[in-house]
């Protein structure tokens, strides 16, 4: 599991995603929404990839 936690000190954006990638894609589609960013930048990106996104342990083992 994925945990998003936006890093803008005026948006209080919290969700997760099973995947990392499902959870870009919803990330991608909140910076476009809500903070109008239509095409983000790699550096950008790359920029929530570290400071914004985690993975939270499931406590399954497999």
């Amino acid at each position: 599991m994925y945990e998003f936690q936006c890093g803008s000190p005026v948006c209080k954006t919290h969700f997760t995603a099973p995947t990392e990638d499902e959870l870009m894609g919803a990330v991608a589609k909140h910076v476009a929404v809500k903070h109008r960013i239509a095409a983000p930048s790699k550096s950008l990106v790359q920029f929530l990839k570290d400071n914004t996104i985690r993975e939270i342990p499931t406590g399954k083992s497999g």
